[in-house]
């Protein structure tokens, strides 16, 4: 049975926090195999990892992804950096959300940025939100050492577990209220992205509408010219 008392806890809590995302300099800007992409994942995220044989990426889950449309198909077995920025939000986003939730957050971010495709790279997305979590990681040791002291004050010294759970229960009621308002967030973005498709369909259809009416109107005219000629 462990023996840590609720003071040890608060001072391991620091350490355990300390997860870092991939920094953007760390990402390869070589087209990488396959199995070039795993051994990275797995080198640069292994301090996430609960248990020594959890696997932070295998083959299996990257043509899954490319399946569920979550991440673009290889160029001839390669995949770029591009590539591997998806994957590093798709690892970290996989512990709360569903696979449909991420496709659809991930959708516009293929279509508009992936490999150049707009002013914007992926890249200097990546850095930029990896920047601000920088910045936002202080304030998040701040908040959870906050909970910590309110769950140990909360109950008497000895009462180690009740602290643990007081502490767990915060936590996991802040965990549950990020999730619900990111699932909100998502559903705002699908239904801007099917405003999006019924807008493009509403236009294809006037244009449709359009020609079928110039075409009408064509074959009324022939029709007329036709008639004054007999």
């Amino acid at each position: 049975m462990k023996t840590f008392t609720f003071d040890m806890i608060k001072k391991k809590i620091d350490k355990w926090i300390e997860t870092d995302i991939i920094a953007p300099e760390d990402i390869p800007s070589i087209e990488l195999y396959m199995d070039q992409v795993t051994t990275f994942m797995d080198k640069e995220l292994s301090d996430t990892k609960r248990y020594d044989d959890d696997k932070i990426l295998t083959k299996t889950m990257i043509n899954n992804y490319s399946k569920n449309n979550l991440l673009p198909p290889s160029d001839r077995k390669k995949y770029s950096k591009d590539h591997i920025i998806l994957l590093i939000y798709i690892y970290y986003m996989k512990s709360f959300l569903s696979i449909s939730d991420i496709q659809t957050l991930l959708e516009p971010m293929t279509e508009n940025h992936f490999l150049g495709s707009s002013e914007i790279s992926m890249s200097e997305i990546y850095s930029d939100i990896y920047d601000i979590e920088q910045k936002y990681k202080v304030r998040l040791k701040d908040n959870i050492n906050d909970v910590c002291d309110i769950a140990d004050h909360e109950f008497p010294e000895d009462s180690e577990y009740l602290k643990t759970f007081a502490m767990i229960a915060m936590l996991s009621y802040d965990i549950y209220a990020k999730k619900q308002l990111i699932e909100r967030l998502i559903d705002s973005v699908k239904d801007d992205e099917i405003s999006k498709e019924k807008l493009k369909e509403a236009k294809e259809n006037a244009k449709r509408k359009e020609k079928s009416a110039r075409e009408m109107a064509r074959q009324h005219e022939k029709a007329i010219r036709g008639m004054k000629i007999n």
